[in-house]
C-alpha cells in the first residue's frame, strides 16, 4: 500500500471517529444518553484514540456549543456551518427531533469540522539551541517551537501573528482553513494576533483554552498554575477541565449543564487570570503589566510570588538548577527582580530575607533548605 493511499485510510478514520465523539456530544447534551450510560462508557474507553476524540470534542463544545456567544465565535460557527451545507444535516438526521435540535446540529457541524484537520507528513529541522517541526499538506500547517535554558525568541507565524517564545518553552502550531490552535506545553509565550474573524485564535495551556481574533496577551505555566494575562484587545478563556469516571478509569468530558466545567470568562486588558488542578479559574483586576513584560526585557520580576514559583522562573535562565529540598519552604512569597540567569543575586537575596540556607551539592545544583 502506498503511503498515499495509507494516509487516506487513516484521514478517513479520524473523521469518522470524530464525526461519532461529536454524535454522543450530542446525544448526551440532547438527553437521549447520560454520561453514565453503559454504551457510552464502552465506546469512550474502547481505545486511547476514542478518548481523545471526545475530550476533543467536548472542548469543542465549550467553544461552538450555545453557550459560546462572542462575535467571534459565533462568527466561526456561522462559517463552518456554510461550508458543511446540505452533508451535516444529512449526517445528523438521525437523531432524535425536538425543538432544540437545529441548535444540536449546528454545533455538531462545527464541532466536526473544527476537529477533522488534514492527516500529515512531518518534515524536521533542528541546531544546538533550538527546534522547529514544521509540516505542511494542503491547507494545514503544524510546527513546534523549543527554545533552551537562557534562550528566547521571536517567530512569526503564517497569519503574521508574532509570537516571543521565553527559555524553557515549547509551543505547538496548527493552522487550518477552520481555525488557529496553539498549545503551550511548557514555559511562556507573549502572543500578537493578527486580525482574523474568520479563524478564531485559540492557545491552550493546561486546561485553559484563551480564544481570540486579534489582540495581545501572555500566557505562563508555572507549578501546576496557568496564567493568562491580557494586555490588548479581548479574549474569552475556556475552562476545559476534565472529569474521571471513578470505576472505568477513562478520562470524560461532561458535556451536561449541571456537571460542565466553569462558563467561558471575558477578560479585558489589564487583567490576569490564575487557574490550577486544585482551583476555579478566577480573575484579579489591574495586575502589573510591567511584571508580565519583564522577561521580555531579560528581567525576572517577582512580587509575592511563591518561593517554588520564584526558582522554577530563575531555573528557565540557567544551567545552575534552584531546588527546594523542604517543601515548608514552597509558600514563601518573595519581591524582587532579579536580572534573568543571576542565580548568584537570586541565592544572595534568599538567604538575606529568609530563613533559608542555600547548599552547594554539585557544580551544577544549588538547594534551599529551613536555616537551623
Amino acid at each position: 500500500m502506498s503511503q498515499k493511499e495509507t494516509t487516506t485510510i487513516e484521514r478517513e478514520h479520524r473523521r469518522r471517529l470524530n464525526e461519532e465523539a461529536a454524535a454522543w456530544c450530542i446525544r448526551i447534551q440532547n438527553g437521549d444518553v447520560s454520561e453514565d450510560d453503559a454504551a457510552y462508557l464502552d465506546w469512550v474507553s474502547a481505545t486511547p484514540d476514542h478518548a481523545a476524540a471526545m475530550r476533543s470534542a467536548a472542548a469543542l463544545w465549550a467553544m461552538f456549543g450555545e453557550g459560546a456567544t462572542s462575535p467571534e465565535i459565533m462568527k466561526a460557527r456561522r462559517d463552518a456551518l456554510d461550508q458543511s451545507g446540505r452533508t451535516a444535516a444529512r449526517r445528523w438526521s438521525a437523531f432524535r427531533r425536538s425543538p432544540r435540535m437545529p441548535k444540536l446540529a449546528a454545533a455538531a457541524a462545527a464541532i466536526v469540522l473544527a476537529a477533522t484537520p488534514a492527516i500529515i507528513m512531518t518534515t524536521g529541522r533542528q541546531d544546538s539551541a533550538t527546534v522547529a517541526e514544521t509540516v505542511i499538506a494542503e491547507t494545514v500547517i503544524a510546527e513546534t517551537y523549543r527554545t533552551a535554558i537562557a534562550e528566547t525568541r521571536v517567530v512569526t507565524l503564517a497569519d503574521n501573528s508574532r509570537v516571543s517564545l521565553d527559555a524553557l518553552t515549547v509551543l505547538s502550531v496548527n493552522y487550518t482553513e477552520q481555525g488557529r490552535d496553539l498549545e503551550l506545553i511548557e514555559g511562556q509565550a507573549h502572543f500578537d494576533v493578527a486580525k482574523d474573524l474568520s479563524r478564531p485564535f485559540r492557545v491552550t495551556a493546561g486546561d485553559q483554552t484563551v480564544v481570540a481574533t486579534g489582540t495581545a496577551f501572555n500566557v505562563e505555566l508555572v507549578g501546576d498554575e496557568v496564567l493568562v494575562t491580557l494586555l490588548e484587545g479581548e479574549v474569552i478563556v475556556t475552562d476545559n477541565s476534565v472529569l474521571r469516571a471513578p470505576d472505568r478509569g477513562v478520562e470524560q468530558v461532561s458535556v451536561n449543564p449541571a456537571s460542565a466545567p466553569a462558563a467561558p470568562v471575558k477578560m479585558r486588558p489589564g487583567q490576569l487570570l490564575v487557574a490550577s488542578v486544585q482551583t476555579a479559574p478566577r480573575l484579579v483586576d489591574d495586575t502589573n503589566i510591567e511584571k508580565t513584560n519583564a522577561w521580555r526585557d531579560g528581567m525576572v520580576f517577582l512580587e509575592g510570588d511563591s518561593f517554588s514559583a520564584a526558582v522554577a522562573r530563575m531555573n528557565r535562565y540557567s544551567r545552575i538548577e534552584l531546588t527546594v529540598a523542604d517543601h515548608t519552604l514552597s509558600d514563601l512569597r518573595i519581591s524582587g527582580v532579579f536580572n534573568a540567569g543571576d542565580t548568584d543575586a537570586f541565592v544572595e537575596a534568599v538567604q538575606a530575607y529568609f530563613p533559608i540556607e542555600a547548599r552547594r551539592v554539585s557544580a551544577s545544583r544549588i538547594e534551599f533548605h529551613p536555616r537551623t
